[in-house]
């Protein structure tokens, strides 16, 4: 990078340049790249791609040369800042290594920051020009890629299948393997397409207006809530700041809000879940979701204000609040919610941070309209995601920002940038010497590998111990731990079921599990409490083969009287009139004689697979694990109930705890 009149970057660093550049792009474009990433031999370009910026910039800093042209003061701030924050948050959060390797995130971001700064702030124009026209080619192929591989997902469907759903319906997830990816790339992309077409005529407007298009349609293809309302808010802010006068801005606006609506309502997903719910229909699963989310996000920041968690490190705290939250899923260990995450991981810093920037965007909106008007759109966008963790997120928001950032009237001296230069090596040093992947995921998989295995049972428990002496809030490794202590430890099995109930309270097969431990120590009455528990967190086991086993079988009249009993005391508990889960509660009530009655023939035996969890705990080197639980369901039982059998996980997390905490006072 170099202006007109000097050029700082020999051929050499020119190349490695190109080479952080071709990594960023190769897992910006391959197929489910964000997840890639944390897969060998991936990561290795990840490595690549956030090592880059800060060693060109420390090639800037003391090569000498050319004046560096730093920032203004304010800009300077939130350059810094957006480094210290997270290494210092790190540094003082439980979980050190992991989130000082999420820390080499903003620290390229903010490198890469001071590079285009230093670029774009030359003697003439043309750095800015040639940046915008890459931003809008580089948005163009996004745009394509992603359309391409949507097309590809409906030709793999057979065609009694396409035809009988619309095509919206099939959420597009290209390039970077989820739909919301798809909409934040789309958002950033689209103004500088929007910009070349208008601004241009003859080819390139064509083929601006054909990317523009490719872009509007992976948009619309996502799906996603939060994409449409940062379209809007996009369409606003890019009139705002485009000097047109206020008839055209209106016109233009009622336009762009039509336009969305037209969209909202075409996609059939985005309709639902912008429409009136039914009160007596099932609560969405995405509104139950963010809500826990949101709840979620507040207790963590409450908890550690001044520096969070640490980076990175939601999925490894969002267990300790799942016992406070109303709902949720297995998979969910993510906020959703770009504030919300910054409050959480990196405290209060990290969001007065965010806010300041924005504040800063906002006051010189005129340097850049469109850089501006893409933060703005993105900016809300992000109030429902968080994708700052992923590298072409971070770098599309540093460039954003160099484009509006004003350089220092007075250049620093040497003696300047060799001290800064100095506390990018030892910033980039600690991240090096001390950041690491957590071990704990990796000997979970091992433990449940060998744990199918009976010769290598005490082998598959010492590592599930050694895995809870790192980290104790671990639902998996608790909730199998209690199945291989099942015959020989029944006492500590009770244990490890109590807290991985506590953990993740609608888990399939927790009670059950809790129920078999007690039920090992000669405590039949308790036993059936937790079978009944079973009952009501998954209905399907009502039905379940395991009631052919004698000895559980002796307990069915026991749990239905407990099954009804406890499906009573739930109507005054309720918080709230809920018409659906008291519709629940009142049909499943008439289930109680079924308890423990299984209809014969073949039975559906199976282990749950944790898909997921590789992708949460940023290791995909491990195979998806399969809890050691045998799932055992009749599958004839559904349709022989005169009415649609709720999920697992039905019952709000508060009612079910209440449940388990009141059969434990029973017990005493």
């Amino acid at each position: 990078m170099s202006s007109a009149t000097h050029d700082p970057f020999r051929l050499p660093v020119r190349v490695l340049a190109l080479i952080g550049g071709a990594a960023l792009a190769a897992l910006t474009l391959v197929d489910r790249g964000a997840t890639r990433m944390y897969a060998t031999p991936w990561n290795v370009l990840l490595t690549v791609a956030l090592f880059v910026p800060p060693l060109l910039l420390l090639v800037r800093l003391l090569a000498g040369g050319p004046t560096f042209q730093r920032p203004a003061a304010p800009w300077l701030m939130v350059a810094i800042g957006a480094v210290v924050i997270p290494v210092l948050s790190a540094l003082a959060s439980p979980y050190p290594g992991p989130s000082l390797l999420a820390a080499r995130v903003p620290l390229a971001a903010a490198c890469l920051f001071f590079l285009l700064h230093d670029w774009l702030n030359g003697p003439d124009n043309a750095p800015r020009i040639m940046l915008e026209r890459i931003l809008a080619a580089a948005a163009a192929v996004c745009g394509l890629v992603s359309t391409v591989g949507w097309l590809a997902d409906l030709h793999t469907l057979d065609r009694a299948t396409l035809f009988s759903r619309t095509i919206f319906e099939m959420r597009n997830p290209h390039p970077l393997g989820h739909s919301n990816y798809t909409a934040g790339l789309m958002l950033l992309g689209l103004p500088w397409l929007a910009r070349l077409a208008w601004r241009n005529c003859g080819a390139l407007r064509i083929a601006a207006t054909l990317g523009l298009m490719l872009c509007l349609l992976a948009l619309f293809t996502s799906g996603s809530r939060g994409g449409l309302l940062g379209l809007v808010a996009l369409v606003i802010g890019g009139l705002a700041v485009s000097g047109l006068g206020w008839k055209r801005i209106v016109l233009f606006s009622g336009g762009g809000l039509l336009l969305a609506g037209l969209l909202a309502v075409s996609n059939p997903r985005i309709r639902d879940l912008l429409g009136p719910r039914d009160p007596l229909s099932e609560p969405n699963l995405s509104t139950v979701q963010r809500s826990a989310m949101i709840e979620a996000g507040r207790l963590m920041g409450t908890d550690r204000p001044l520096l969070g968690w640490g980076p990175g490190a939601t999925p490894l705290v969002y267990p300790r609040y799942r016992s406070k939250l109303q709902g949720g899923a297995d998979s969910v260990l993510q906020l959703h919610n770009t504030p919300l995450s910054l409050w959480a991981e990196t405290g209060s810093g990290g969001l007065l941070l965010a806010l300041g920037l924005a504040g800063l965007v906002f006051l010189v909106r005129h340097r850049s309209p469109v850089a501006a008007a893409a933060l703005a759109g993105y900016g809300v966008f992000a109030l429902t995601d968080y994708q700052l963790d992923v590298p072409v997120f971070a770098a599309a928001v540093a460039t954003l920002t160099a484009l509006l950032s004003a350089k220092a009237q007075n250049p620093p001296a040497v003696v300047t940038r060799r001290t800064f230069a100095f506390a990018l090596v030892i910033t980039a040093g600690l991240i090096v010497a001390l950041g690491k992947s957590d071990p704990a995921p990796e000997l979970n998989a091992r433990a449940l590998l060998l744990g199918r295995e009976e010769k290598s049972h005490d082998q598959a428990v010492a590592l599930l111990r050694q895995s809870l002496a790192l980290d104790p809030d671990q639902e998996i490794a608790h909730f199998n731990l209690g199945w291989l202590l099942l015959v020989p430890e029944p006492a500590r099995a009770e244990k490890h079921f109590l807290f991985a109930a506590h953990l993740v309270p609608d888990k399939g097969g927790v009670y059950f599990g809790l129920g078999l431990a007690r039920l090992n120590q000669g405590r039949a009455a308790e036993a059936s409490r937790a079978f009944a528990l079973e009952c009501i967190n998954d209905p399907r086991f009502v039905a379940s083969p395991w009631w052919t086993v004698p000895e559980i079988a002796a307990l069915r009249e026991a749990t239905g009287a407990e099954f009804t009993r406890m499906l009573a005391s739930l109507r005054p508990a309720l918080d709230k009139r809920d018409p659906w889960v008291e519709r629940q509660i009142a049909l499943l009530a008439t289930l109680a004689p079924r308890v423990g009655q299984v209809s014969p023939g073949p039975e559906a035996s199976y282990r749950r697979e944790r898909i997921g969890y590789p992708v949460l705990m940023r290791n995909l080197d491990i195979a998806p694990p399969l809890d050691l639980y045998d799932v055992r369901e009749d599958p004839r039982f559904p349709d022989s109930v005169p009415f649609t059998l709720p999920p697992k996980g039905w019952l709000p997390t508060p009612l079910l705890l209440k449940l388990l905490d009141e059969s434990l006072l029973s017990a005493h």
